[in-house]
């Protein structure tokens, strides 16, 4: 993936993020629980977390396939011939 590219994956998971943390950050202000910070912190991450991986990260890489012309497939594939280690049009042939 270019710069551009994680560029884009960088700002569009941050704007699908920082809606969130902010809406919990809000919540925990209006509630007045009195939590101590750590703990609004333990709580916020694992609200945003599966955020990121399960909402989030695969949005954005269906919108950088198709400013690339290509399926989330080949985008994965296109990384995975860059990366080191065994060429993977072999292992998919296994």
């Amino acid at each position: 993936m270019n710069w551009k590219n994680k560029a884009m994956l960088s700002l569009l998971i941050w704007a699908f993020v920082f809606p969130g943390v902010l809406v919990i950050s809000l919540a925990f202000e209006w509630l007045a629980l009195g939590l101590p910070l750590w703990l609004e912190v333990l709580i916020s991450t694992a609200l945003t977390v599966p955020l990121i991986s399960l909402v989030a990260a695969p949005q954005v890489e269906r919108v950088i396939a198709a400013s690339r012309d290509q399926t989330v497939a080949e985008l994965k594939f296109d990384e995975a011939r860059k990366a080191p280690g065994p060429d993977p049009v072999e292992i998919a042939s296994r």
